[in-house]
């Protein structure tokens, strides 16, 4: 066979000619691909998840944005109704005010030292950003005022939770109306380190 005769059959036969040279090729490269194929296939699936995920993200992320800034006014409102334990004089002057607008004579008062809320029945997990700082009031005058004097603790700008009231009638007291009453509070503080 000359090559003028080979020249002239593959000229008479392209695509037969082509497949011979591709089909072997390709044979070729399966054989030294094949392996791979499954861990590329794992690998297109974990980027397919991938990107399903940030499309997932970005589908979220609408008004992420506004979000945020609301929970930030949202924190800044809360910081500020929590009492200050360094301010001790302001916070005397708070619950003594309190005496004078609901008509009771606070007989003791005072305050504890800042706690992880623990011993609350909340539990711990509920205060781990605040501490809790107790309080402990006794207070002569009427049920009235008494009753008076919690309902401006509990309307005022503070975080109070009201744990015990004890009320009694004091036996140094000749007046039937007068009752003596003890509170026992908790009020949310700044988290202290």
């Amino acid at each position: 066979m000359n090559l003028s005769l080979i020249s002239k059959n593959l000229r008479k036969y392209p695509v037969l000619v082509a497949s011979g040279v591709v089909i072997p090729v390709s044979l070729v490269l399966l054989m030294m691909r094949g392996p791979k194929i499954d861990e590329y296939q794992g690998q297109l699936q974990e980027l397919e998840k991938e990107w399903g995920d940030i499309q997932l993200n970005l589908e979220r992320s609408n008004g992420l944005n506004a979000n945020l800034e609301s929970l930030r006014s949202g924190q800044a409102a809360i910081e500020s109704r929590l009492l200050k334990v360094e301010e001790v004089a302001s916070n005397y002057e708070f619950f003594y005010g309190l005496e004078r607008e609901s008509g009771v004579t606070v007989e003791r008062f005072s305050i504890g030292l800042p706690s992880d809320g623990s011993k609350l029945y909340l539990g711990k997990d509920k205060f781990r950003h605040f501490s809790v700082v107790p309080c402990d009031v006794v207070m002569n005058g009427s049920i009235q005022e008494v009753l008076t004097f919690m309902d401006l603790l509990d309307r005022q700008e503070f975080i109070v939770r009201m744990d015990v009231l004890d009320t009694f009638h004091d036996q140094e007291t000749a007046s039937a109306e007068v009752i003596k009453a003890r509170l026992r509070c908790h009020v949310l503080a700044a988290k202290d380190d």
